[in-house]
């Protein structure tokens, strides 16, 4: 079963294991970044880490967020072991966003702003 959590408007996560995909909601790419760990203490530091992401973004004006998030996720990841793909499609819907009616996406969306 698909399940996203919201870790910011415009980003959603699910996890399967040690495996994170991240779906970046509103990308003309689709984008969808997948980090695998290699360890479980390495994939339950990165899930504690995005919990405090969704409480730290919203203090961060509405253009900057996108580049803030992926600074926080290089520097998050530095010195981790991990493998990640990113995944583009494009012209398509993305997995994240079939996935969640609209009604829900945007509710979601107005309670984490």
């Amino acid at each position: 079963m698909f399940h996203l959590k919201m870790v910011a408007p415009y980003c959603g996560v699910s996890r399967y294991d040690r495996n994170f995909f991240l779906y970046y909601l509103n990308t003309d790419e689709n984008l969808r970044r997948e980090y695998v760990f290699n360890t479980d203490k390495d994939a339950d530091d990165f899930n504690k880490a995005l919990e405090n992401l969704t409480v730290f973004m919203k203090s961060i004006p509405g253009r900057k967020k996108e580049v803030y998030h992926q600074a926080f996720l290089d520097l998050l990841l530095k010195d981790v072991d991990h493998k990640l793909s990113v995944r583009t499609n494009p012209g398509g819907l993305s997995a994240a966003a079939s996935a969640i009616p609209s009604a829900l996406l945007s509710a979601i969306e107005q309670r984490l702003s």
